[in-house]
């Protein structure tokens, strides 16, 4: 099966497409959970380490499925408590609030109750912009 695609403004037939896809898809995985893990570096979402290494991807079926075993993972990607309520599942602050352990407890009572959702994940995946490189690099690294 051949399929063509464009990349940049340029035409490319792929004639092996199924192969080309299971790496073009492992290949935008990688750079995904690079860049997650560089948001939780940013972040300094780090305590032991289990959350970044926890995060893998992985194809099946064609899809290309991105998760994290961390049991808290969950919670740092979506918050908790009334910060769960203001942004659900598809919002998050544009900037993080300070982490209430690190200011005082009488500026954290100003705060929601709860964990902000710090959204690793997200700040990747919806972010257009570096979908875009990783796409790119990744088409470039699948091509080889």
């Amino acid at each position: 099966m051949s399929q063509i695609i464009n990349v940049n403004g340029q035409n490319f037939e792929i004639t092996n497409w199924d192969e080309f896809k299971e790496k073009l898809l492992t290949a935008v995985g990688f750079q995904v959970e690079n860049e997650i893990i560089n948001q939780i570096n940013t972040m300094r979402l780090v305590d032991t380490g289990h959350f970044k290494q926890s995060i893998t991807s992985e194809v099946q079926n064609g899809e290309l499925i991105i998760t994290s075993t961390a049991p808290y993972a969950p919670y740092l990607e979506y918050g908790t408590f009334d910060y769960w309520s203001v942004y659900g599942l598809q919002g998050f602050p544009k900037t993080p609030e300070p982490k209430k352990k690190n200011i005082s407890r009488k500026a954290a009572k100003k705060l929601p109750k709860g964990m902000q959702p710090f959204a690793p994940f997200r700040r990747v995946l919806f972010n257009k912009a570096k979908m875009e490189q990783i796409v790119d690099k990744a088409a470039r690294l699948a091509s080889k």
